[in-house]
C-alpha cells in the first residue's frame, strides 16, 4: 500500500483495510458535510479577521468550499473511505482545487474541534426542522378538530372507559402535550 500521509509520523505505509474500515466514520458523518463546510468557511473569516491567513487566501478557501458544497449537493462528490471521515475528504478535495493554502485552514482547531462543531450545528438544525413539523402537525390536529366537534368517543382513565368526549377534544389533548413539550 502506499504511504498515506494522514498517518505521517513514523509509518511508511497505510494501515492495513481491516483497520480502515473500523476506524472510517465516513459512511455516517458524511450526513455532516454542510455543517463541516460552514464551519470552515466561518473559520477561514475568522483566520483572516485575525490576519492569521491573507484575504486572498480566505477568498480561495471560501470559494474551494463552495465549489464541494455544490459538487456533494449535485451528488459529484466521491467519499473515500481511506480518507477516513468527512473532515479529511473535504479537506482532501479542497487541496485538490486550491493547493496547499487548503492546510491553513487547521490552523488554531482540531479535527475534534470540528466534529463538536458539526455536531451542534447538525442538532440545532434537526431541532429546527423537528418543531417545524411538530408544529405543522398541531395545525393539523386542529384543522381535523373543527370537523369533529360533534364526533363523540369514550374517553379513558388508566386505560379504562370513562365519561364520553368529542373526538375534537381527543385531538385537542395531543395538541397541547405537543405545546408543551
Amino acid at each position: 500500500m502506499a504511504k498515506n500521509s494522514m498517518w505521517g509520523g513514523r509509518f511508511n505505509t497505510s494501515p492495513a483495510l481491516l483497520m480502515q474500515k473500523i476506524n472510517a466514520s465516513i459512511g455516517f458523518d458524511k450526513t455532516l458535510y454542510r455543517e463541516d463546510i460552514t464551519g470552515s468557511i466561518a473559520h477561514a473569516k475568522m483566520l483572516s479577521k485575525q490576519g492569521i491567513i491573507s484575504a486572498n487566501e480566505c477568498e480561495l478557501i471560501v470559494n474551494g468550499l463552495t465549489q464541494i458544497l455544490k459538487e456533494i449537493e449535485e451528488g459529484h462528490f466521491v467519499f473515500k473511505i481511506e480518507l477516513e471521515d468527512i473532515h479529511m475528504n473535504v479537506e482532501a478535495r479542497l487541496k485538490k482545487i486550491i493547493g496547499d493554502v487548503a492546510g491553513k485552514l487547521h490552523t488554531a482547531r482540531s479535527r475534534n474541534d470540528q466534529v463538536a462543531t458539526d455536531f451542534k450545528m447538525f442538532v440545532r438544525n434537526a431541532n429546527e426542522d423537528i418543531i417545524t413539523l411538530i408544529k405543522d402537525l398541531q395545525k393539523s390536529l386542529l384543522i381535523l378538530a373543527k370537523d369533529h366537534t360533534e364526533t363523540v368517543m369514550p374517553g379513558f382513565t388508566h386505560l379504562q372507559v370513562a365519561q364520553p368526549i368529542s373526538f375534537a377534544f381527543y385531538l385537542h389533548a395531543y395538541y397541547e402535550m405537543l405545546r408543551r413539550d
